[in-house]
């Protein structure tokens, strides 16, 4: 019982220190896709115009909205931090992060299931895009939003560089797709239309393994916190 009220007592305290700015960020992509969906279903759109309204949503919004709130989660009180260790100041970072994504995830996936019961879904989707549609893009892009927010000091470089990168993927599809390489880390594969099983196994593995990499590459440079210290990342 004091083991639970004191975890409760502890997530409360680091939801306080992250503010209202981050989870509103990050979850408001998703709940505007899920009102956009609705009323295009509700207004008679199209099977395809839904299918891809509801790909853009999970693939490609709620990913980003997640990436930019944890991006602006690093360097927070960085003050504060630094009298604990650098193995401590890790956990809480990740802590943190982790319980906005947590929300983003959890808000994503109930538009996920409420999009294929309205039958707006990406083409070639089964059950299984619950989950694979925009779980591996939501972990590329916040691992590599952390990443580059801790090595660049900086949450506010790190969210329009993660924004630019999203926006070249979006833009430039028809330049991506031809390439293996850059195909196994194309966000938005199979929102449009079908692509081969083999390339789509292999995208939904490549994206999150390089997310893990990302992660790990901040928690060494996380090594040291007061790096943190005179940047812009507060």
């Amino acid at each position: 019982m004091d083991v639970n009220h004191s975890t409760w007592a502890r997530l409360r305290l680091e939801l306080r220190v992250v503010g209202i700015a981050a989870p509103a960020t990050a979850l408001v992509a998703p709940l505007a896709g899920a009102v956009l969906v609705t009323t295009l279903h509700a207004a008679g759109a199209g099977a395809a115009d839904l299918d891809r309204a509801a790909g853009a949503v999970l693939a490609g919004l709620a990913p980003l909205g997640a990436a930019v709130a944890a991006a602006s989660i690093v360097g927070r009180d960085p003050g504060a931090e630094l009298v604990m260790t650098a193995t401590a100041y890790r956990r809480v970072l990740f802590l943190r992060v982790g319980l906005v994504v947590a929300a983003t995830a959890l808000v994503t996936l109930l538009d996920a299931v409420a999009f294929h019961a309205l039958k707006a879904w990406p083409a070639g989707q089964g059950t299984g895009g619950y989950v694979l549609v925009w779980a591996p893009p939501m972990v590329w892009l916040v691992a590599l939003a952390v990443l580059i927010a801790v090595a660049l000091r900086s949450s506010a470089a790190a969210s329009g560089l993660i924004g630019g990168v999203w926006t070249a993927q979006l833009l430039m599809a028809r330049d991506i797709r031809p390439h293996a390489v850059l195909r196994a880390q194309y966000l938005f594969l199979g929102v449009a239309d079908r692509v081969p099983a083999h390339d789509w196994t292999v995208n939904r593995i490549a994206l999150p393994a390089i997310g893990v990499a990302a992660a790990v590459a901040a928690g060494l440079l996380l090594g040291r916190p007061d790096r943190l210290l005179g940047s812009d990342a507060a």
